[in-house]
């Protein structure tokens, strides 16, 4: 046969074997599905790189309509006995003992140019020392303590699992998302993604999810405060085989000032081991005055962005990580790190699969609350102060704007309060006010610290005696 029939003959086979395949098939054959997903593991350590308990703090509230296994695990940012006296009929059992924060993981979808939409195909995703606890579309849960429906939870240790199924999840339809006007919601929109339905139909641009976790960060910071400097080891003992490594990217170290400005560096990491002496980068935590600048938060964006997009994201996908998190990594004050976090320990702590053959790519961000200067300052004062009788609350647990100012959608001044001097303190500790509280009691405790707890109400924040 010469090549020209074997061409011919050739060409046939391929068409009329098209006749029997839906039309798309060609087209997802070469080209699989893509899916993206991005999102923050948040934790907030002490000088030594110990995971502080009780920052389940709802600072970023998602809106009403998404789906949550119980409303009782996060806590209000400011007066949180007034959030489960007002909400709940009981305390929980047990308060859960939460060291990291899954925020904000989103999946986009992109199917294969020709392919026939929607799509249909099942998701699942699984934390390893955690609940995942927020999610929408609506999806099957799964969780130690779900009972008809029900959560009632109990201990939270490095050896739960918590899970989610989209199963029969449709891409590339025609549904619309709620109607919100929460940032954190509709940021994460923005983007060129397939639109997804559940089986329950509902719809929306991505799948969301949030989780809470009793599980160390993939890094562990060492602070020398008498130096300034801080170091970093990596978590990976259970990730890596010894002679792998794994590649994090540079470390972005972060002061925001209570005036918003902020000064970062960039600190170069070695890759990681599973040896947990191993240090993979330092420097010096503290800036000169001239290294806060009024373009700070953007300069630090743009490197960002730059490398979200290097890892793997889509410009527009990183650009509303970014803007979903302005407050939270830009504006708040204290001092942070952000790094990328290496996929292996992601697929680990939180595998996700997806039925059928598809090209996945996951960015998270690694985000390190540490202590700073100004707050062990606070921490010093509160612990020595004259602290005054709470009775001043009774004006605002009467207040008509009492849910939106333990919301911290509003303030004191708002409400006509004078904020005494200890508890002003407080709140400038800022958003894990209560977990650096309680440890402070915990590690260096006086007579103060005790009362300030006892008055108001921030016992469920402590770690049980015994639970180290």
């Amino acid at each position: 046969m010469n090549t020209k029939i074997g061409w011919i003959v050739g060409f046939w086979i391929v068409a009329v074997a098209g006749l029997w395949l839906a039309p798309g098939q060609f087209a997802a054959a070469a080209e699989p599905l893509a899916v993206h997903e991005w999102g923050t593991f948040t934790s907030l350590q002490d000088d030594t790189g110990q995971e502080l308990v009780g920052i389940n703090i709802d600072d970023e509230p998602v809106p009403g309509f998404v789906h949550n296994l119980s409303p009782y695990i996060l806590s209000q940012p400011v007066l949180s006995s007034l959030h489960w006296a007002y909400k709940a009929k009981g305390a929980p059992r047990h308060h859960p003992l939460v060291t990291m924060r899954l925020e904000t993981p989103v999946i986009y979808f992109y199917p294969p140019a020709g392919a026939k939409l929607p799509l249909e195909l099942d998701v699942s995703v699984k934390f390893r020392g955690g609940w995942l606890t927020e999610f929408y579309p609506e999806a099957h849960a799964e969780a130690p303590g779900i009972k008809q429906g029900q959560f009632e939870f109990d201990q939270l240790t490095s050896q739960t699992v918590g899970s989610l199924t989209w199963p029969d999840l449709r891409v590339g339809t025609e549904g619309v998302g709620p109607e919100t006007d929460e940032h954190v919601w509709l940021a994460p929109r923005k983007v060129q993604a397939a639109c997804v339905t559940a089986g329950s139909g509902e719809s929306e641009k991505y799948l969301f999810y949030r989780g809470v976790g009793r599980q160390a960060a993939p890094l562990r910071s060492q602070l020398d405060r008498q130096q300034g400097r801080v170091s970093f080891a990596a978590n990976f003992e259970a990730v890596l085989k010894a002679g792998e490594t794994a590649a994090t990217g540079p470390l972005w170290l972060v002061h925001v000032r209570q005036d918003g400005r902020s000064a970062f560096r960039t600190l170069e990491t070695v890759p990681l081991s599973a040896d947990p002496k191993q240090r993979v980068a330092e420097g010096s935590y503290r800036f000169a005055g001239d290294e806060y600048r009024a373009d700070g938060r953007e300069r630090l964006e743009a490197a960002m962005h730059t490398a979200l997009v290097a890892e793997g994201l889509f410009a527009d996908e990183a650009t509303a990580l970014l803007s979903t998190w302005q407050r939270a990594y830009f504006a708040s004050p204290g001092l942070r790190v952000f790094y990328l976090v290496p996929r292996q320990w992601t697929d680990h702590y939180l595998p996700l699969t997806i039925s059928g053959e598809a090209r996945i790519e996951r960015v998270m961000v690694g985000r390190l609350e540490l202590i700073s200067d100004q707050q062990r300052e606070l921490l010093s004062k509160l612990a020595t102060s004259d602290i005054t009788p709470g009775d001043w609350v009774d004006s605002i647990a009467a207040s008509p704007a009492r849910d939106q100012f333990i919301a911290g959608r509003t303030s004191f001044e708002d409400l006509g309060v004078k904020i005494p001097a200890d508890y002003q303190h407080y709140l400038d500790l800022g958003r894990f006010r209560n977990a650096l509280v309680t440890h402070e009691e915990r590690v260096r405790p006086t007579k103060s610290l005790t009362t300030f707890i006892d008055t108001y109400h921030l016992h469920q924040f402590r770690l049980p005696a015994g639970d180290e």
